[in-house]
C-alpha cells in the first residue's frame, strides 16, 4: 500500500473561483474529501474505487483528461482539503497532503481566475506558482509574506 502524501503547509492568494467552474470544483472537492481514506483501503477496494474517482475527475476537468486514461491517473486528494467560499477557494487546514504541488497548481488553473497564487512549503523552502491562464503556470521564487 502506498504511503500517504506528506503534509505540507500551503497558502492561497487571490484565489478567485471562475463562476462557470464553481459547481464542478465544489463537486470535486466534496467527493475527494469523502474519499480521502483511499490509501488506507485494501488493494482490492482501491482497485474498484480508482476507476470511479478517475472518471469523476475526468468528467469535471478538461485538464485532468489530458493526464489520465479512462481508468488510471493521479488522484489529487489535496483538492479535498479546500472549500469554495463566497468568491474564493480556501484551504480548510494549514497543512494538507500534497504529493505533487505543481500538478495541484496546474489542475487548479482550470478553476481559478488568472492571478491566483498557490504557495507550498517544501523541504527546501516555499515554492509558489501563479496561474496565468488555464494550464498556464509561472513559477514564483519570492517568499510569501506572513
Amino acid at each position: 500500500m502506498p504511503a500517504p502524501s506528506p503534509l505540507r503547509r500551503i497558502r492561497l492568494e487571490q484565489a478567485r473561483v471562475r463562476i462557470e467552474h464553481r459547481a464542478a470544483l465544489a463537486t470535486l472537492i466534496e467527493r475527494l474529501f469523502l474519499r480521502r481514506s483511499f490509501l488506507y483501503l485494501t488493494p482490492a477496494d482501491q482497485q474498484w474505487q480508482r476507476p470511479e474517482l478517475v472518471q469523476l475527475l475526468r468528467r469535471h476537468s478538461r485538464l485532468y483528461q489530458t493526464i489520465s486514461t479512462p481508468f488510471e491517473g493521479p488522484l489529487p486528494f489535496a483538492l479535498g482539503y479546500f472549500r469554495v467560499g463566497e468568491n474564493e477557494l480556501e484551504p480548510i487546514a494549514e497543512a494538507i497532503p500534497v504529493e505533487d504541488p505543481e500538478q495541484l497548481a496546474w489542475l487548479l488553473s482550470e478553476f481559478l481566475e488568472p492571478g491566483a497564487r498557490l504557495w507550498v512549503e517544501l523541504d527546501e523552502g516555499w515554492q509558489g506558482w501563479q496561474i496565468d491562464g488555464e494550464g498556464q503556470l509561472r513559477s514564483l521564487s519570492e517568499v510569501p509574506e506572513r
